[in-house]
């Protein structure tokens, strides 16, 4: 038995394990996948949740909100306070509508616009920030999410192995080049940074998980 083979076969039992997402996140999602706007994988949800259960923070940062889908993850089964950074205005407006449905509207805060902007004017600090935005400005995210971030805080990044192209030259398209070039920077920084203990996973499309380390380290 192939290795690939394996793999599927283990894939395929953790969908069977996997309890069945709630009916607000379902429709969620069905509403995404029916606009093809691109959302987070179910175990990447689960793995969210379980990691604020222990985390237990108290302020989240997601960059790329899309109409809510992970955003609902986010704040699932917690009282922590959200803000989410969305660049499109017809996302935006499908989220805002989604939050006020789901009762998120004071707890969530929702930006539109370019999220390395936004975040250099952000006057507060996060135990845990989610990147899922725009792919090509991965390292860009980090350099500004490192400002805001707590010390103990964590960043996680999702869609960091994008299709498996990051680990094999074989497998990446022409027109993804420059996108697999700056998420093997982003891989190559938060592994060799002294201030970050980090590990990838290969949860859904694959998550970089980053604690910030204090100053004493």
């Amino acid at each position: 038995m192939s290795k690939n083979i394996l793999t599927d076969f283990v894939n395929e039992h953790l969908q069977e394990i996997t309890p069945e997402p709630s009916e607000d996140l379902k429709r969620l999602q069905e509403e995404a996948l029916a606009k093809d706007i691109p959302i987070i994988d179910t175990e990447v949800g689960e793995f969210l949740s379980l990691l604020i259960a222990i985390q237990r923070p108290q302020k989240i940062l997601e960059l790329g909100t899309g109409t809510g889908y992970s955003t609902l993850w986010l704040a699932k089964d917690n009282q922590a306070q959200i803000v989410t950074i969305e660049l499109k205005e017809r996302e935006a407006k499908v989220a805002r509508k989604n939050f006020a449905e789901l009762g998120l509207e004071n707890r969530v805060e929702l930006l539109v616009g370019d999220a390395v902007q936004i975040m250099a004017d952000l006057q507060q600090e996060f135990d845990l920030v989610f990147i899922d935005a725009a792919k090509g400005q991965y390292v860009e995210y980090l350099e500004k999410a490192l400002a805001v971030t707590k010390e103990q805080g964590v960043i996680v990044a999702d869609n960091i192995l994008f299709k498996g192209m990051i680990s094999n030259d074989e497998l990446m398209h022409p027109r993804y080049d420059t996108l697999v070039y700056r998420l093997r920077e982003y891989i190559d920084r938060v592994m060799e940074d002294p201030g970050l203990k980090s590990s990838i996973l290969p949860l859904g499309d694959g998550l970089a998980i980053s604690l910030k380390l204090g100053d004493d380290v």
